[in-house]
């Protein structure tokens, strides 16, 4: 993989990390189409890290509200939701990752997912208005549409921010909710797949890999600024209407190349 490969790799996830087009399709459609040939779980693991700065870097204020500013009972509270949105992705995880996994680069799955998930953004987007917060259960549900986002093709945000607009939490609080439930999937993530890094750096090179992270690190701040901006004005339904339009043409493309694709 060349340094030009894996910037454009990086900019690829740093962007469909955080907006709700899900970077799992991206990734597959990017190294597919570029005809890149990517070190696997290491590179994940890179990006990851990448991704997982730019979350923390954003929401930093949050972040230290939780920890450290607010009341002690506001914290614990705080901390006890995001451990229960982050265990439905966990467990799934743990039981399925080797199923997930070995159909993560299907091109037909990536695009019925692709499909799928955009349709429950569309319905999530149009939506009237919540005005609640994020309670237990909701937390909950947040979670398993967290661990539905392990599919390709679905993406993370799209369906933890839908399911809290489902869940009638305001808007501003669910892009939050949604962003600061990212930390705790892309750490674990990055803890499993990082043992990977070290024998990838020499077949890669360990600047290209570096490249990457910090091209998903520097991308990945706007991204998420710009989805921010777009579900506090309502659009949320036009990222699932790429989504259902962008999968579709992938399905058709790889039908029109034949099934050797």
């Amino acid at each position: 993989m060349s340094w030009t490969g894996a910037v454009l790799i990086g900019v690829v996830q740093g962007v469909t990390e955080f907006l709700p087009v899900s970077s799992s399709a991206h990734l597959v459609f990017a190294q597919r189409l570029l005809g890149i040939r990517a070190p696997g779980m290491a590179l994940e693991a890179v990006l990851h890290a990448g991704t997982l700065a730019a979350a923390l870097v954003y929401f930093r204020r949050q972040w230290a509200d939780l920890l450290l500013r607010l009341p002690f009972d506001e914290r614990i509270r705080g901390i006890g939701l995001l451990a229960a949105g982050t265990v439905p992705a966990a467990a799934a995880g743990l039981l399925l990752r080797d199923r997930i996994a070995a159909r993560f680069h299907d091109p037909r799955l990536v695009g019925a997912c692709l499909v799928a998930g955009g349709g429950f953004m569309i319905a999530a987007g149009m939506r009237r208005r919540g005005a609640g917060e994020v309670r237990l259960r909701g937390a909950l549900a947040i979670g398993a549409a967290q661990a539905a986002a392990l599919l390709p093709g679905v993406s993370r945000s799209g369906m933890t921010v839908g399911a809290a607009l489902f869940g009638g939490v305001r808007r501003e609080r669910a892009v939050e909710f949604s962003f600061m439930l990212a930390v705790p999937a892309i750490l674990g993530a990055l803890v499993v797949e990082g043992r990977h890094i070290g024998a990838a750096a020499g077949e890669a090179g360990a600047g290209a890999l570096a490249a990457a992270a910090a091209a998903a690190f520097l991308s990945g701040l706007p991204a998420i600024a710009l989805l921010v901006r777009f579900v506090r004005e309502g659009r949320l339904a036009w990222f699932g209407f790429y989504c259902c339009a962008a999968g579709a043409a992938w399905l058709t493309w790889i039908a029109c190349r034949g099934t050797a694709y």
